[in-house]
């Protein structure tokens, strides 16, 4: 799939697109599909990874929310989030569109008896408030902006007093670019993402870099590079995959770190995406 420019407009996403892309996901692994692993044979171990390194990235803002608390994760997937939450907290309550991606949500929470899901759509589906904790992980990148700045602001209704909302997001360096067909979805900068949390009335407390996804893009890449330079191997080979995400763990140091802080301080656009965190409240 190619990245194309595509400007601002009412339709940037064919949401029937999205829509059949998540529902024809069948045999593939939620938790692979739910961070969107699943095309390239990387073993789960790599999702666990990321979880693990997305954790320690945003534990000091998920501390300031008090256990008494109670969290709803939109666009849940395969459930990992609310898993988390609802060991950290009062109640946990997870929003999903996908039949799959929910049977397996609710498969991963059932031992747990303050934690729910249910099928819905976040744009219209969202259980009454108040929330201390909303959470979005990669959910914005499937609507257009329009359908962001009103998700914010129902978001916005379902805060408690002091509540964060937080988003985990897909990211360019600069302006939005879009993907189109089969698989749709629109990337946009951090400063494009600052514009629609202005419209929504909503400030943007702190952004933080995501580099549990670009561990995870990385890999991606290289089993893409050799899909294209290494032909006459196999395409799809969970064994490779497993390979491929065996050497890069080996060279930590190096490949999930050292790299990646050299090329972002560069302005090296490598690996293609980026990801980041966003820390929200409503202004005053």
């Amino acid at each position: 799939m190619a990245l194309e420019r595509e400007p601002s407009s009412e339709k940037q996403i064919d949401d029937d697109a999205v829509k059949r892309y998540f529902d024809g996901a069948g045999g593939t692994a939620p938790a692979a599909m739910s961070v969107m692993s699943h095309e390239h044979n990387l073993p789960s171990s790599a999702v666990e990874y990321r979880l693990s390194k997305e954790l320690g990235t945003i534990g000091p803002w998920l501390d300031t929310v008090a256990q008494s608390g109670r969290v709803l994760d939109v666009g849940c997937g395969a459930g990992a989030w609310v898993e988390i939450f609802a060991h950290r907290y009062r109640s946990a309550v997870g929003v999903e569109r996908s039949p799959l991606m929910v049977e397996a949500a609710k498969e991963r929470v059932a031992h747990l008896s303050n934690a729910e899901v249910y099928q819905g759509d976040g744009r219209q589906d969202l259980p009454d408030g108040p929330f201390e904790l909303i959470f979005l992980g990669g959910l914005m990148m499937y609507q257009g902006d329009t359908d962001v700045v009103e998700l914010l602001h129902s978001l916005k209704s379902r805060l408690s007093d002091g509540g964060t909302i937080i988003l985990r997001e897909s990211t360019v360096r600069r302006g939005a670019l879009a993907l189109k067909g089969d698989y749709q979805v629109v990337y946009r900068s951090v400063d494009v993402y600052q514009k629609l949390f202005e419209e929504a009335g909503i400030q943007n407390v702190e952004v933080r870099r995501n580099f549990g996804y670009t561990c995870l893009v990385i890999a991606e890449e290289l089993i893409d590079l050799r899909r294209k330079w290494l032909p006459f191997l196999p395409k799809d080979s969970l064994l490779l995959g497993s390979v491929t995400w065996s050497a890069l763990r080996a060279a930590t140091p190096i490949s999930f770190w050292a790299l990646p802080q050299a090329l972002s301080r560069l302005n090296v656009p490598w690996p293609k995406l980026q990801n980041h965190f966003f820390r929200l409240q409503p202004l005053d």
